[in-house]
């Protein structure tokens, strides 16, 4: 199973419980017609919110390490490299 299968389920489940929640207090056909609409906007929404917030972590967390690495010219795991005796 991909990663999108849960996304667009869990979309789902969260717009049709929210389009209860909204529609019911007002009427049975808000009711149902707020399900509805939830279940669709969940479904078509929810992984494209998903893909944001794992976007912006990334903007967040990932690449200003990564640019600070670039600017001070050191690489990822350079340190670690076994030396020649005799070599500074």
């Amino acid at each position: 199973m991909n990663l999108i299968e849960p996304c667009v389920l869990a979309g789902a489940v969260v717009g049709t419980l929210t389009g209860a929640v909204l529609g019911f207090p007002h009427g049975l056909l808000w009711g149902l017609g707020g399900m509805a609409a939830g279940f669709v906007g969940g479904v078509l929404v929810l992984p494209f919110v998903i893909l944001f917030l794992v976007m912006a972590g990334m903007a967040l967390f990932f690449w200003p390490r990564h640019l600070l690495r670039q600017l001070r010219g050191t690489q990822p795991g350079a340190d670690d490299a076994p030396r020649a005796h005799g070599e500074h």
